[in-house]
């Protein structure tokens, strides 16, 4: 194989993952995660069901490859968010872009967020924010383990109860007015927690 037929193939390859998750997204806005099936997604991607599994073992994988690409961009935008704004950075700087990720997509989180019958996307949206979490905890405090760990927790749930709120809400505030409230909500707890520390 030439080069040019890797690039070519490597273009191809990216092609199909980026229909597969495409369809995924326009899906999710009208179907939610739970109902959605392989043939759905094949039949909306316009591929075959053998190409889906050269691709992705299953749904799961899919959701998990797309919530990939949204840890590296809100982990990009949280360096930019700041400085881009004049002012200082928040202690969790994930936040900002992670609402704005949500307002953007409102349909998608709408029909998926705060829904009994919708677990797995909390599920892996909310190991995904504890990622994000501890990396930002990490490199902002000098704590125990333990305290570190109830910090976490306690900004995943925070984060989560306010954007299941925010979701249901009839008159919905910005992105930034809601960081400005999980800021305010969080800073003192934070301050708390690690002050204490188990």
């Amino acid at each position: 194989m030439t080069i040019s037929e890797g690039r070519m193939g490597d273009r191809r390859v990216q092609r199909t993952r980026d229909l597969l998750l495409d369809a995924l997204v326009s899906l999710l806005k009208e179907r939610g995660y739970e109902k959605l099936t392989v043939q759905n997604l094949i039949e909306r991607a316009g591929v075959g069901r053998a190409t889906f599994y050269a691709h992705f073992q299953s749904k799961d994988e899919l959701l998990s490859c797309s919530l990939e690409r949204l840890r590296s961009h809100l982990t990009g935008r949280r360096a930019s968010a700041p400085a881009a704004r004049g002012r200082p950075p928040d202690r969790l700087g994930f936040a900002l872009p992670f609402f704005e990720h949500i307002d953007s997509h409102r349909r998608i989180y709408h029909a998926t967020i705060g829904r009994e019958s919708e677990w797995t996307v909390e599920q892996k949206m909310q190991r995904l924010l504890r990622d994000l979490a501890r990396e930002d905890l990490e490199r902002g405090t000098r704590s125990s383990a333990a305290a570190l760990d109830l910090a976490v927790r306690y900004v995943v749930g925070t984060i989560w109860a306010l954007v299941v709120w925010w979701m249901e809400s009839r008159n919905p505030l910005s992105a930034e007015e809601v960081n400005r409230l999980f800021q305010q909500m969080t800073d003192p707890a934070l301050d708390a927690i690690f002050r204490i520390g188990p």
